[in-house]
């Protein structure tokens, strides 16, 4: 290994280790002179290493201190990204305005979130509605409701309406359904 031949990193030339330094194999320059070019151009690697390791430790701490209500907010995103894709070129759930890009579009609930924490995350529960009915019209339900039954049936309106369970997500819960949701997007945009 002694003998064997190296290309130096400093000035490209081939040179031999010398025989008496304790790891020959892994020396990369042939002068100490051209030690400190090679090392030199070491450092801006070494650098972006540590800076993505300071990144991955600073984002772990945020994600430790984040606040129950700060995961749902993300899991609820999340939710609605997925459902707004799924919903894309379908009529509004309440008025059935197209989905032509003229307006923005919104995750609605059939049951709100207050009613029924239970089916807050219930891809059965929300679909995708224009601006004018979400944010005017309180989610227009009359005309929700009966466009659910028109395009789901009475069975599923009256299931959808008889819960009444109050869910306590735990940050893990949140957690999982974020990534769920965000999988489920993923997979939707991949095979489309």
């Amino acid at each position: 290994m002694a003998n064997s031949k190296r290309k130096c990193g400093g000035c490209g030339e081939y040179f031999r280790p010398a025989p008496n330094q304790t790891f020959p194999g892994t020396v990369a320059w042939c002068c100490p002179e051209h030690g400190l070019i090679v090392a030199q151009k070491r450092v801006p690697a070494v650098k972006r290493k540590q800076e993505r390791q300071e990144r991955a430790q600073t984002k772990e701490a945020r994600e430790r201190i984040k606040t129950v209500a700060k995961w749902r907010a993300e899991a609820q995103k999340a939710c609605n990204d997925y459902i707004r894709e799924r919903d894309r070129g379908k009529l509004c759930c309440s008025c059935d305005k197209p989905d032509d890009g003229s307006h923005q579009r919104h995750a609605s609930h059939y049951r709100s979130v207050k009613a029924c924490s239970s089916l807050r995350y219930d891809e059965r529960n929300i679909y995708a509605s224009c601006a004018q009915c979400k944010a005017h019209m309180s989610g227009n339900l009359l005309e929700y409701r009966i466009r659910l039954v028109r395009r789901y049936g009475q069975e599923r309106v009256d299931w959808l309406e008889s819960q009444n369970g109050v869910t306590r997500y735990t940050i893990e819960d949140l957690r999982r359904i974020k990534q769920e949701y965000k999988d489920k997007l993923k997979e939707l945009r991949q095979s489309e």
